[in-house]
């Protein structure tokens, strides 16, 4: 018998709101349904005024529910519960899989599923951001909604050690780690390593994501470019905040050699990987590190802020750097180290491709998540 999950998610492909934790679904469904044979459907919002059924990634169904209006980056509607209850009715899943922390569906969904069995994916850590306005509201969230979310789970999975035992701490009794894996077929070296002095970055640049710390690298840039005189710097993401990070790099005197090439994906974005001679990262909190991860398939050395789930991926001197938070005069200094030294940078990106194709294959974090879903289905409902 066919086994059935359905899947939330509060944005998905193709709507441009879809970032690192949709293209972790998209990997997921894809893999649940092509290699171990369940019936995928899939639960998201869309700014559309009318529901929406559709085929997705490897034959699954998405289902767009029409959000009524957001909050913050959060679509939200009133009538999502009753709609939610009657798809799952509807759809009669084995399993219910919820992708949070975002407010919203998911909740709804944990609500809504008549008594079976929720496997939750928590994607991130704390949503707080060092805004005086949103952070309190973010705190009450957090500590009053998202645990009635997580508390009827049969199991929360998370991306690292990092979110398990910080945010997730209160149910680590029932959190399994299963890191985001990567395509090592798209993502693959290029046939002869970058010997220019090419830094890349790959995230978000809006202007609510001030932890992703974008102006940190211009200002390791800026240190490096009067001993590296070829130095260029590669920007790949989009936001809000494009236009304000274009002010500094021209006031730190970096403007000729910074690119900003807007959000990337698929072919475009591995071939933006293997165009770089080092990948760069200054973000305070990552929770995992896709784009880390992504970056190492590639070949490509790393330098990355010491914090959040990065230090779970990257060995500090082995196939990559780890620097201290918010010090781009360290950044800067690692930088140098790596495109100063090719035979360097050359063996620390052989040690990320090596460790990535072995432990961060796709294969084997789609056969752990079918697992954990396989068991939950198997389960008498909590009660």
């Amino acid at each position: 018998m066919t086994r059935s999950v359905l899947v939330t998610i509060p944005y998905f492909p193709p709507d441009p709101k879809a970032g690192g934790a949709e293209m972790f679904v998209v990997a997921m469904v894809e893999g649940l349904v092509k290699e171990h044979g369940w019936d995928v459907s899939v639960v998201t919002s869309t700014s559309g005024g009318q529901p929406e059924v559709s085929a997705g990634p490897a034959g699954a169904t998405v289902y767009r529910l029409p959000q009524q209006f957001t909050l913050s980056n959060s679509p939200v509607s009133l009538s999502w519960r009753r709609e939610l209850r009657q798809l799952i009715e509807q759809v009669n899943p084995d399993v219910v899989n919820i992708n949070t922390p975002v407010p919203g569906l998911g909740d709804i969904a944990s609500h809504a599923t008549g008594g079976r069995p929720t496997v939750v994916y928590y994607h991130f850590g704390s949503m707080r951001k060092g805004n005086l306005v949103l952070d309190p509201v973010i705190w009450a969230y957090e500590t009053l909604v998202l645990p009635l979310t997580l508390r009827p789970a049969r199991q929360i999975v998370c991306g690292s050690s990092y979110v398990r035992d910080g945010i997730l701490k209160r149910f680590r009794g029932k959190t399994a780690i299963v890191p985001p894996g990567v395509d090592t077929v798209r993502f693959h070296p290029a046939p002869r390593r970058v010997t220019e002095p090419r830094v890349l970055y790959v995230g978000s640049l809006n202007a609510s994501d001030q932890h992703k710390r974008f102006p940190d690298l211009l200002e390791a840039c800026a240190i490096l470019r009067a001993e590296l005189p070829g130095l260029s710097l590669s920007a790949v993401g989009g936001g809000d905040g494009l236009p304000a990070y274009r002010e500094l790099a021209s006031r730190l005197g970096v403007a000729d050699m910074v690119q900003f090439h807007g959000r990337l994906d698929g072919d475009r974005l591995a071939q933006a990987y293997r165009d770089a001679a080092v990948f760069a990262l200054p973000s305070l909190r990552e929770t995992f590190g896709m784009v880390v991860t992504e970056a190492m398939a590639s070949g490509l050395p790393v330098v990355a802020v010491n914090g959040g789930g990065v230090p779970d991926v990257v060995d500090d001197g082995r196939d990559g750097i780890l620097v201290p938070a918010r010090d781009p005069r360290a950044m800067a200094a690692a930088l140098r180290d790596v495109l100063t030294d090719p035979a360097r940078g050359d063996a620390m990106g052989k040690a990320g491709r090596e460790k990535v194709s072995v432990r961060l294959a796709w294969e084997h974090q789609v056969a752990a998540l079918s697992e954990i879903f396989a068991d939950a289905a198997g389960r008498p409902a909590a009660s």
